[in-house]
Order: C-alpha cells, then sequence, then structure tokens
C-alpha cells in the first residue's frame, strides 16, 4: 500500500445503500485540496437502493488509514441487515477510534448505534426515523430532537457526526470541509461543483410539505422502522 499524504475519507458500503448518500458526499470531498475518497466493501459490487451497482476499491482488510469514516443510510432491509453484521460492524469497531472524525448520514446512524459507536451525543437521521432513533436515547446517552429536522449535526467533542436525509449528505461532507480544510476551502469547492441548491418546490421537510403528502410518506417510514425493529431490540437488550 502505497505512503498516505492526503486525507483519507472511507465510505464503508453495504448492499441497499442510498447513492446520493455517498456519491453525493463523495463528489465534496474529491473535489477538496488535500483529501481523497475510497469506498470499502467485502463484496465485489454493491446493488444500492436504487438498483445501480457500484464497484468498491478496497476491502475491510486492505485499505490507507481512514481519518473520515462516513456510514451511508439505505434501505430497510439494507440497514437492517448491516445492523446485524458483524464483520461490517467489527470493522467499523476498529476504525472509528483511529479516525479524525467518524459518523452517519441519514440512517446510516443505526449502523453506527449497532456498532457502538453512536453514543454521548446529539444526533439526527432521516426525518422519518427520528422518532425510531430516540427509542435508543436513553441507552445510548443521546439527546434527539423530534420534529426538527437539521441538515446534519456535529458534535465538536467526541468528533461524531449525523446527517438527515439523503441530499443532506452534500452539506454535511461541506461542513466538514469547513472543519478540517476551512471555510476558504469548502468555498472553493462549493464553486468548482457549482452547489448551488434550488428546487423547484419546497417540501423537503414535513413543516414545508403539504399535508397529504407528509401522511402517505409517513406510512412508509412506519414501514421502515418495523423493519428495523429486532435489531434496536437488540440493542436495547445489550
Amino acid at each position: 500500500m502505497t505512503q498516505k499524504d492526503d486525507l483519507i475519507v472511507g465510505f464503508p458500503l453495504y448492499q441497499g445503500c442510498t447513492l446520493v448518500d455517498f456519491t453525493g458526499a463523495t463528489q465534496v470531498f474529491a473535489y477538496t485540496k488535500g483529501m481523497k475518497v475510497i469506498w470499502l466493501s467485502n463484496d465485489s459490487s454493491v446493488n444500492t437502493s436504487e438498483g445501480v451497482s457500484v464497484l468498491p476499491n478496497y476491502n475491510f482488510d486492505y485499505h490507507p488509514e481512514i481519518d473520515i469514516l462516513f456510514i451511508p443510510g439505505g434501505s430497510s432491509t439494507g440497514v437492517y441487515n448491516t445492523m446485524i453484521d458483524e464483520t461490517y460492524l467489527d470493522f467499523i469497531r476498529k476504525a472509528a477510534p483511529k479516525a479524525k472524525w467518524r459518523g452517519s448520514v441519514c440512517t446510516g446512524a443505526f449502523i453506527l448505534a449497532a456498532a457502538g459507536i453512536l453514543k454521548n451525543c446529539e444526533a439526527t437521521t432521516y426525518w422519518s426515523q427520528i422518532p425510531t432513533l430516540s427509542l435508543l436515547a436513553e441507552k445510548l446517552h443521546l439527546e434527539v430532537h423530534e420534529n426538527y429536522y437539521p441538515r446534519y449535526i456535529l458534535d465538536d467533542k467526541h468528533k461524531i457526526f449525523t446527517g438527515g436525509g439523503i441530499s443532506s449528505s452534500l452539506d454535511l461532507a461541506l461542513e466538514l470541509v469547513v472543519k478540517i480544510k476551512g471555510t476558504e476551502a469548502a468555498e472553493a469547492t462549493q464553486l468548482q461543483i457549482q452547489y448551488q441548491p434550488a428546487p423547484p418546490t419546497n417540501s423537503g421537510i414535513p413543516s414545508e410539505a403539504p399535508p397529504d403528502i407528509v401522511a402517505e410518506q409517513t406510512k412508509g417510514g412506519l414501514q421502515y422502522a418495523k423493519t428495523l425493529m429486532p435489531a434496536i431490540e437488540k440493542i436495547l437488550k445489550s
């Protein structure tokens, strides 16, 4: 393995992880001077929740030392299966203490929790799963705010980050660049990728979306939570 000069951002992928969760953040880090992105998996290819296959370039046994460990969210079955995958969790448990920052975006927070890393901090996740994450608040000494949907939360003391749903991975990555490389570096990256979001609609969080749409999307969130519950209960009993 070659000598490392850049800060390494490692995304441990799993079957059913969400594409933008890691590709959006990858775009930010890859365009920041002095940072390099790697995708890791013990599988030769990873099928995302969108049905797109991607190719990791390292595995859990062979990779450069990771400076920023970034866990993506995924489908309910993908996240559940990873929450009970001891090979994946062991990798997280070994890599996280060595990293300068470690964290997740979207429902990757539940994987971080299953690995025993998400403790003693303020945290968030995908909007519909904030009540599910709240079930772990007392056990893990988490501060979780219901009816509050931050794009990201960074815990400077414990060097743990969590992000909201999917597209927030870009904002979270930019904020990490600010923290690690400075505002000027983040501004240069933002301009280089021309990241200036101006969506044609304004319903990205429940408080802004039409009530009927919120009600329909909440049904899916309840089913998602139901899939995770056996793994959630395992954490609560540990």
